[in-house]
Formats: C-alpha cells, structure tokens, sequence
C-alpha cells in the first residue's frame, strides 16, 4: 500500500462527436411532415389554415373598400366645388 499526500487526477478525456448536417434529407423530412399534415390534419392545422385564408381575403377586402372610399371623397369634394363655384 502506498501513501499518497497529492492524488493526481487522470487527464480529462477529449470526447468529439462530430455533426453532420445533410440539407437535402432534411428537406425531404419537412415535405413529408406536411404531406402527413395534410393527410390526416389536426385540430391546430385546420385553425391555422382558416384564419390565414381569412386574414387573406380581409386584406383583398380591405384594399377594395380603400379604393371606394378614395372615390366616394373625391365625388363629394368635385360636387362641393361645383356648387362653390356655380352660385
């Protein structure tokens, strides 16, 4: 049996794993999360797709009803010049 004052650790072991990324089966995993998604879609997938569809025709609506009003304000201020200026 020895007598140690100072024990000495061992050196710390060097553990590397290298990543390996591949971008084109990560692709393909992607496409086929959303083909299954829309294969049998859930609850949440469903809602999501509602309401961006919504949002989308709101804006289609919204820019519509922008042109109308331009038009109507420009009609009524035509006809507030025309009195203005025929009386």
């Amino acid at each position: 049996m020895q007598i140690v004052f100072f024990k000495k650790s061992k050196p710390k072991q060097f553990d590397y794993k290298p990543r390996y990324w591949d971008e084109e089966k990560e692709r393909q995993e992607d496409l086929k999360k959303r083909t299954i998604s829309f294969e049998n879609p859930s609850r949440e997938s469903i809602s999501r797709e509602i309401d961006m569809r919504w949002r989308k025709a709101d804006r289609k609506n919204l820019s519509k009803a922008k042109g109308i009003n331009l038009l109507v304000y420009l009609v009524i201020v035509l006809l507030l010049l025309y009195f203005i200026f025929k009386v």
